[in-house]
């Protein structure tokens, strides 16, 4: 009964030993030293959250440096209305632009 005990022991390790090298030699790993392909660095991409500044690249005309910047739109006085619900009035819609100078383009 002693034979089987140590024999089921022996089977159990070396199949853990077997699943742990295949695991190290068969799954690529997914941390730095190897280069992302293009396809999985737009996946990471479209799972950012929030918005990203638009490449300005001869948006301004001929004007230079031409930097993306945002945008706060000025605020516009509401017409208050009885049927209504309540705006949140510290709410201001951020948008992208290209800036030049003083001047905004649109991107």
């Amino acid at each position: 009964m002693a034979v089987s005990t140590n024999y089921k022991k022996l089977c159990l390790s070396f199949a853990v030993a077997a699943v742990f090298f295949f695991s190290l030699t068969l799954l690529p790993p997914k941390s730095g030293g190897i280069q992302a392909s293009s396809s999985e660095n737009e996946e990471l991409r479209k799972m950012v959250l929030g918005s990203r500044p638009p490449a300005c690249v001869n948006k301004c005309k001929n004007c230079k440096p031409c930097e993306a910047t945002l945008v706060i739109p000025p605020h516009q006085s509401r017409i208050k209305r009885a049927n209504s619900h309540r705006e949140d009035d510290s709410y201001y819609l951020l948008s992208w632009k290209c800036r030049c100078g003083n001047k905004l383009y649109q991107p």
